[in-house]
């Protein structure tokens, strides 16, 4: 596997939280099962620039304002590897059985014509499946595979599905997209 392209794992965080957001836990394991197989990768926090509120009730109008207004917050950084990556496991939150719209500024700044992609979706009890339907329609001439879909209490013991993921990436495939 060591001509391989390099895979990116791309996680989405709240600035600030960059290391310690459940996404950036699991992009870890995901990386921890990549360096186990011996294959080279990349990681990327998707990370807007503006800060979001603390408080609950503030941060659901804000978020929801931004997803109703269908905002592209600017992103703290651009990823440079990107013609390089042909594998991405997308790890993102479920906010309000949407994307955050922070991933839409990601997935708008990149060309992701003939790439496979794992989404990998924390949630807190529903709304998985909204968020996959809506990662398929918006990105097109890519390979969504299987979804990976862990509840938000569950990360600490996500471990056998992420193996079973990133297995899913080494299997041949007949289908590009």
């Amino acid at each position: 596997m060591k001509d391989r392209e390099p895979f990116l794992i791309a996680y989405f965080a709240i600035k600030g939280k960059e290391d310690s957001a459940a996404t950036a836990k699991v992009a870890a394991k995901i990386g921890d099962k990549l360096t186990e197989k011996g294959v080279k990768f990349d990681t990327f926090a998707i990370v807007p620039t503006e800060e979001y509120p603390t408080d609950p009730a503030n941060f659901e109008l804000a978020t929801k304002s931004e997803k109703n207004l269908h905002a592209r917050p600017e992103l703290v950084g651009k990823y440079s590897g990107m013609k390089d990556v042909k594998d991405i496991f997308l790890v993102v939150p479920n906010w309000w059985d949407s994307l955050p719209q922070g991933v839409f500024t990601f997935l708008d700044d990149y060309d992701f014509s003939e790439k496979r992609i794992v989404p990998v979706v924390l949630h807190a009890g529903s709304g998985a499946d909204q968020v996959v339907n809506e990662l398929r329609g918006f990105i097109h001439k890519v390979w969504v595979m299987p979804e990976v879909v862990i509840m938000d209490k569950d990360v600490d013991g996500s471990q056998d599905k992420i193996n079973e993921a990133v297995e899913e990436m080494f299997k041949p495939s007949t289908s590009k997209y």
